[in-house]
């Protein structure tokens, strides 16, 4: 068998090698990424001073679409101006604050305005003499006008409103102040060493200068659950250690390397699933020479151990300064 032979059969099981190994990644990835949507659910819960951590579940491109509809929110405007900032749409945050509303009849004046300018005390003819009507103002609505405070009711904070007020004398009576009111939503996101967020919220309303916190009802955070993805260019340094055959002489081989790789695939940049077409220098420590080690592929074990995020198991075909070539197969640590 001629060495190009050889060299060919080593390329072609590689490939065959890396193809099915993407397959079954692909599977894998497709049915941990529904179970973490169906499962992995963070429960709203209430902290002190009216701080309200949000429900937080994963959701699909499509929930997240469903989701912002259902709020009135137009995705297509906030993702235009991301584009322009280079970013991209990972989370949605409602917050929903309810209050108890006021329905009261009876109800008392709860102050005295300004005075009649001109109060008028209503007279009857009795037996050709003028004389005052008897108790025709018996509750002073003639005298001052009569005002009422109104407020909102969220659980047992009373937040004002205004005042309204009566003057009974007048053409045109109603007297109407309604204050000037400012709300206020403060966020703090988290986020985890696996990518997820925690959203802590609180929603204030501001009243002549006096702050209310309220306390949140309902808060719902959607995350787009990461999906995998190819990087093109997403160059980093390895440092590995690969044993093996040299097929051109029929040997053993070992080999330490270092070596950069081209391109990635996987949730997150920074810790690929796979590195794809590293390549590199090595020293084979049988045959004493330098070798150059091509990596067509290298998936991250280290996510599956404890301590370890970035080590990666893949074959390597080795060409040495002598001609010889090896297959070999070993780890990789991202530096």
């Amino acid at each position: 068998m001629s060495l190009s032979t050889k060299i060919l059969i080593a390329i072609g099981a590689i490939i065959a090698l890396c193809a099915a190994s993407l397959i079954i990644y692909k599977q894998y990835e497709i049915s941990d990424r529904q179970q973490a949507i169906e499962t992995e659910i963070v429960k709203q819960k209430e902290l002190s001073d009216n701080i309200t951590r949000s429900l937080n579940e994963f959701a699909t491109k499509q929930d997240m679409a469903k989701f912002a509809t259902d709020n009135k929110i137009d995705l297509d405007i906030i993702q235009k101006d991301m584009d322009k900032l280079h970013a991209e749409i990972k989370s949605i945050n409602v917050i929903t604050v309810i209050s108890g509303g006021t329905k009261k009849d009876g109800v008392p004046s709860t102050g005295v305005g300004p005075a009649n300018p001109n109060p008028q005390t209503p007279t009857a003819d009795c037996n050709g003499e003028t004389i005052p009507c008897p108790n025709a103002d018996p509750n002073g609505y003639l005298t001052a006008r009569r005002d009422l405070t109104l407020s909102e009711q969220f659980g047992s904070s009373a937040v004002p409103i205004g005042t309204v007020g009566f003057s009974a004398w007048k053409k045109e009576p109603w007297f109407v102040n309604v204050l000037p009111r400012q709300y206020k939503v403060a966020t703090v996101t988290g986020i985890d060493e696996n990518q997820r967020e925690y959203v802590y919220n609180r929603f204030s309303i501001i009243i002549d200068g006096k702050s209310y916190d309220l306390r949140i009802d309902k808060a719902e955070t959607k995350q787009e659950y990461p999906s995998a993805s190819f990087q093109f260019w997403n160059p980093r340094l390895f440092m590995g250690i690969d044993g093996g055959v040299n097929i051109t002489v029929l040997r053993g081989e070992f080999a330490p390397s270092f070596d950069v790789g081209i391109m990635s695939y996987g949730r997150y940049k920074n810790q690929p699933d796979f590195s794809f077409l590293q390549l590199g220098i090595g020293y084979g420590t049988v045959s004493g020479k330098l070798q150059g080690v091509v990596t067509p592929f290298a998936y991250n074990v280290g996510k599956h151990l404890p301590l370890m995020n970035n080590m990666y198991l893949g074959p390597s075909l080795y060409l040495g300064t002598n001609g010889d070539i090896s297959i070999m197969g070993g780890l990789r640590t991202a530096l």
